[in-house]
């Protein structure tokens, strides 16, 4: 009896471990980068021919200035990277934008150059 219990914690100590190994090698996959082209994943200032300038409130207007190749900008109030075909995005004419806001809110604008590479966002506060 005492050899059928040995043998049972044996297999089920090797089989935990083969467990953990899998898990492992799986947590390792996701979380290295790879180089190829994902749809999922947003790629953030990735050689970006764009970028914001100047983020400027006033009369509850926020004014962005952008340079480069700014082809559209987006402005939310969460932190979220938006994707790319997010409905956020409105284009740029002349480098730069003027959107109406709300007072007390905190925004964060991305910019999206020629290429389709997205800024990282930059904040502004209108608790003034």
């Amino acid at each position: 009896m005492k050899k059928n219990n040995k043998e049972a914690t044996t297999f089920i100590i090797l089989a935990g471990i083969v467990i953990l190994c899998v898990f492992a090698v799986v947590v390792a996959i996701n979380i290295i980068p790879n180089n190829e082209s994902d749809s999922y994943y947003v790629k953030v200032e990735d050689e970006m021919a764009a970028k914001i300038e100047s983020l400027e409130i006033k009369d509850n207007k926020l004014k962005i200035t952008m340079s480069g190749d700014a082809v559209s900008y987006c402005v939310k109030s969460t932190r979220s990277t938006p994707s790319e075909n997010a409905i956020c995005w409105k284009d740029v004419e002349n480098n730069m934008a003027t959107i109406s806001i709300y007072q007390y809110k905190k925004y964060y604008v991305w910019v999206k150059d020629t290429n389709g590479n997205i800024s990282i966002p930059m904040s502004i506060n209108t608790k003034e």
